[in-house]
This record gives structure tokens, sequence and C-alpha cells, in this order.
């Protein structure tokens, strides 16, 4: 069976580090480390009390090794604690856990039917896993309408790859029709949530002008975003668009791309 998805880049995302997925995971669900006690009895005591939020959090710092040493059987007995309450953050998590056999024992079912219960209650990073795993096949039965249905549903949902991914379909004209503008508006919405490969596509799009006149003064801003993160091309690009742009142009688009990261830097 030919790819599902030839042209977008969809990653298994408990490849990751588990370091940087619980604070990936932890800031988009809105839990604040100051919204439980920052006393670390009070915290457990929350936590023992049966608040999810604070086993999800009591689970990080075990994983960290915040209480002397990293305790990944530890963060998952507290994950699995506030999965059992139906959190949805914990199911994606300690899903990922049983995928990688990391504080517990090995179970690729039992992962998968985490994730699916956490991607059913609408976690978007769940979700994207979801159509990564009907996309290649892991875990089940390849089906492309599955995977574009749980792309669907993880970028209605704000997962930032998603959304790039499903442009990349309505751009190309995968397994839907081809929707320039659709894609644009896709491309933006992951763009402007900072996925750099998003913001050099958006950047070569208004660069082509398709369906509209080019904007090399937006596509360049998208260049010098997404070059600020070492992104090769878009460095590549940066430097091919300004030999063809006037002064006015060079500084509005540097205005609105230090517009844009100070306004990304007030949100962290």
């Amino acid at each position: 069976m030919t790819e599902l998805c030839p042209n977008t880049e969809v990653v298994p995302m408990f490849k990751r580090l588990f370091q940087f997925l619980f604070f990936a995971y932890l800031l988009l669900a809105g839990v604040q480390h100051s919204a439980l006690p920052e006393v670390e009895h009070e915290l457990k005591a929350a936590a023992r009390s049966g608040d999810a939020e604070a086993q999800l959090i009591l689970a990080r710092k075990y994983f960290e090794g915040d209480f002397g040493s990293h305790d990944p059987a530890e963060a998952a007995r507290w994950l699995q604690r506030a999965a059992d309450q139906g959190n949805a953050d914990a199911q994606n998590i300690l899903g990922r856990f049983y995928l990688a056999g990391l504080g517990v024992e090995r179970d690729a079912a039992g992962g998968l039917a985490l994730l699916r219960a956490a991607a059913d209650q609408g976690q978007p990073q769940a979700q994207a896993y979801m159509a990564y795993a009907y996309g290649q096949g892991d875990g089940v039965e390849r089906n492309a309408a599955e995977f574009l249905r749980w792309t669907r549903k993880a970028a209605q949902s704000g997962d930032a790859r998603s959304q790039y991914n499903l442009a990349t379909l309505c751009l190309t004209g995968s397994l839907v029709p081809q929707d320039v503008p659709e894609g644009r508006r896709w491309l933006e919405l992951s763009a402007d949530q900072g996925f750099t490969e998003a913001q050099v596509a958006l950047g070569e799009l208004l660069i082509r002008g398709i369906n509209q006149p080019p904007d090399r003064v937006e596509a360049c801003k998208w260049f010098a975003i997404a070059g600020t993160k070492g992104h090769p091309r878009a460095e590549q690009r940066l430097n091919q668009i300004v030999e063809h742009m006037t002064k006015e142009e060079m500084n509005e688009a540097a205005h609105r791309a230090n517009v844009w990261l100070q306004a990304q830097s007030g949100l962290r």
C-alpha cells in the first residue's frame, strides 16, 4: 500500500524527549506551577486527596528528579491515578510511557488504548498520535480515512503539527480536494503557534502568490521568524527575497517579525 500522506511529516511523538513532552503537554493543558501550592508537602497532599492536576504535576516532578532522583516509575504511578480519573493529559502521557516502556512494562495495546481515550476527549496531541497510528499502521490497520479524520480533529483542537499536515494535504490535493485558501488558513494557524515548518511553507506560498498577489513583506516576516530558530531553508529563502525588496519593505518586515516575537515572549 502506498504512503497515506507522502508529502506530510507525521512524527511518532512518543520518540521525543519525555522531559519536553511533560513541559509541552502541561502547558498546553493550561496547568501552571502557580495553580497549586508550591510547598512540597501541600502538593503531595493535594495529589493524595485526588486532585488530578496535582497528580499530573507531581508526576512531572518525579520524572524530572525534583525530589532527588529521576523516577519514571513513580511518575507513571501518579499519572495512572490521574488517568484513572479520566484526565486526558495524564492518559496521553501515560499512553506514551506504555508505548516506550518508560517506568512501566511496555504495552503497545494498552498505550494505544490510553491515547485513544485521551483523543476521544479532544486531547490534541493524542488525536495527532491517532492520525500517525492510522497513517503508518502502528498498532492499527492503516486507514486513509481514519488518518484524515484524526488529522482534522487534531488540527481543529489546536495541534500545530496537525494544522501543518492538514495544510499540506489541502495544498497538494492529497486525500482531499485541492483548496489553496484552506491550506493557507491552516498554515497561518500553525505558523502563528510557532511551528517553523509552517512558517517557512507559508512564506513560500506568499512569495508564489497562488490565488492572490505575492506578498514579499509578509513572506520575509515569516522567513525571519523561522530563521531565529536556525531553520536552514528559512535563512536561504530570506537571503533570496531581500535582494528584491526595498529598504522600506525590509524595515516593515522586520517590524512585523519583532512584533510577533515580542508577543510570543509575552505568552511564556
